[in-house]
């Protein structure tokens, strides 16, 4: 089977070959899980300057065409960091963080270049595991408030008031 895709820098098309034994799973990469409408509203509420909604959405419209299915893969890339993001808020935020001090040692002029390589990795793995502990114990939180909340689940519609 015959994939086609474009080269964002160049526009150029790609053709690669596929085996045909992937074809179940192309299949489920080419159903929509979430629906255009609703991934665009999610862009346009997030918290970022126009452009950069913009070019979320546009990334969000990159296909690649496997014989004769369309997979859109940039809105399976989107769908899957908003996934991460909203289930691990804590680590990405440390990942970003983490990112964001690795670059800032990394322009500090003559030492940055030399730093920056060393910085830059162990900073992002470490606010990763940093936000990603805050989740798991924030998790536990979650389920031991569902877990106290559920005893009160079979009143929930029942009650009734004695007169």
């Amino acid at each position: 089977m015959k994939a086609i895709a474009e080269d964002l820098a160049s526009g150029e098309k790609i053709e690669v070959n596929i085996p045909d034994e992937n074809l179940e799973e192309l299949e489920l990469l080419a159903k929509d899980r979430v629906s255009d409408a609703k991934l665009q509203s999610y862009i346009d509420n997030l918290d970022l300057s126009a452009d950069a909604k913009l070019l979320i959405a546009s990334i969000s419209q990159k296909t690649v065409k496997v014989g004769e299915l369309v997979i859109r893969v940039g809105k399976r890339i989107i769908e899957i960091v908003i996934m991460i993001a909203s289930k691990f808020p804590n680590a990405t935020f440390g990942l970003l963080l983490g990112l964001l001090v690795g670059a800032l040692v990394a322009a500090i002029p003559l030492i940055g270049g030399l730093l920056g390589a060393f910085v830059l990795p162990i900073a992002a793995a470490f606010g990763l595991v940093t936000g990603y502990r805050d989740d798991i114990r924030d998790r536990n939180l979650n389920q031991k408030i569902a877990a106290a909340a559920a005893l009160f689940n079979p009143l929930s519609g029942e009650t009734h008031v004695a007169r």
